[in-house]
């Protein structure tokens, strides 16, 4: 949310290639993705504007997992390392994770790890306010709570920029069983990285190196 107004979210279709998908922004100018020795390098370009408080899109790579119960999951490590250009930009770069009861049926839960907010830019949140300051993966998170459709949405948003990240993502599912009541029987759907813009003008995110493995 920016300025107290909840997001909503507009997804588009997606190319897979060797196992990553991208999602691209539907205002998006060029977008690529290339891969070696299992790192990723993309960029996504963009331009929004009206709509405030509103995400537009959800350009991202989603990386294929084992679905299987969250409390079998040893480790989802990653590192992303990337920079962001433009002008008055309101967006997030942040992974997302959605869990559920099945493998292929509705999310239940949603799990937003913001690396940035960039411009003010907020979470869906039922008060507004953080129900939680964590530190997770070695550094220090607010944690948001709040509804999407059916869907409960955690969202972990960094006290501070992180520009390069090198961390388990699972840790952040771990935290939210142990303290958030996360049910550990939810099954991993899916893991996305990628950028929620909400309004800019020539807005380029680049990502230098991104790489997620499963254990």
């Amino acid at each position: 949310m920016v300025n107290g107004t909840t997001k909503s979210k507009d997804l588009t279709q997606s190319t897979t290639t060797s196992g990553v998908a991208i999602k691209p922004p539907l205002a998006a100018s060029a977008r690529a993705l290339t891969a070696s020795a299992g790192t990723l390098k993309w960029h996504t370009k963009w331009s929004w504007a009206g709509g405030a408080g509103h995400v537009k899109s959800y350009a991202n790579v989603v990386t294929k997992v084992t679905q299987k119960a969250i409390s079998s999951i040893s480790s989802l490590s990653s590192t992303w390392t990337w920079n962001y250009t433009g002008s008055n930009i309101i967006a997030n770069v942040a992974y997302d994770i959605f869990t559920g009861a099945s493998a292929t049926g509705s999310a239940q839960y949603e799990v937003m790890i913001w690396l940035s907010a960039l411009g003010g830019a907020g979470p869906i949140s039922s008060t507004g306010s953080a129900i939680a300051t964590v530190t997770v993966a070695g550094k220090q998170f607010k944690l948001y709570k709040g509804p999407n459709g059916q869907m409960t949405v955690f969202s972990f948003v960094a006290v501070s920029p992180i520009n390069s990240f090198n961390g388990d993502l699972n840790a952040f599912l771990v935290y939210l069983r142990s303290s958030q009541g996360l049910p550990a029987s939810q099954i991993l759907q899916s893991v996305g990285a990628g950028t929620e813009p909400f309004s800019g003008s020539n807005a380029v995110l680049t990502t230098t190196a991104f790489t997620l493995s499963q254990k």
